[in-house]
């Protein structure tokens, strides 16, 4: 019954693994492009309103990588359990592989938030560039 429990509890943990957000079967998050074409032939009001879109997009994104990491650090307890549990029923040793098939998967969505939150952090960083940019545009037209 123990080794069912366990067996169980790491499929769960690898298939939880396997659907994240930010495991392998998505993509990172398109880096924003600070500077683009067009941006010195934009209006005051253009100008104003994509200001306002690049402070949605700062929180956004900040809040973006703090999920990732949230979801990576998930990752990396639900992966322990799920070794521990199989440890201490007997089924690691009887299940070859079942171990490092469970390291690897958490292993590799901890890489993979860990790279989205690198992304989303690389994006509010931008934004702000953008901002400043942009602010530079407007005094430089008066608005």
């Amino acid at each position: 019954m123990k080794n069912l429990v366990a067996i169980g509890l790491l499929s769960g943990v690898l298939a939880a693994c396997a659907t994240t957000p930010s495991s392998g079967s998505t993509e990172l998050t398109p880096l924003l492009v600070a500077n683009q074409p067009g941006d010195s032939d934009m209006t005051c009001e253009d100008i104003s309103a994509e200001l306002d879109r690049m402070s949605v997009m700062i929180a956004e994104a900040n809040q973006g990588a703090v999920n990732a990491e949230n979801s990576g650090a998930a990752a990396g307890a639900a992966g322990n359990v799920a070794v521990n549990a199989a440890l201490y029923s007997g089924a690691l040793g009887r299940v070859p592989g079942l171990g490092i098939a469970a390291n690897a998967a958490s292993g590799m969505a901890q890489r993979q938030a860990q790279a989205e939150a690198e992304r989303q952090a690389e994006n509010a960083r931008r934004a702000e560039l953008r901002q400043t940019t942009l602010t530079g545009i407007a005094a430089g037209k008066g608005c």
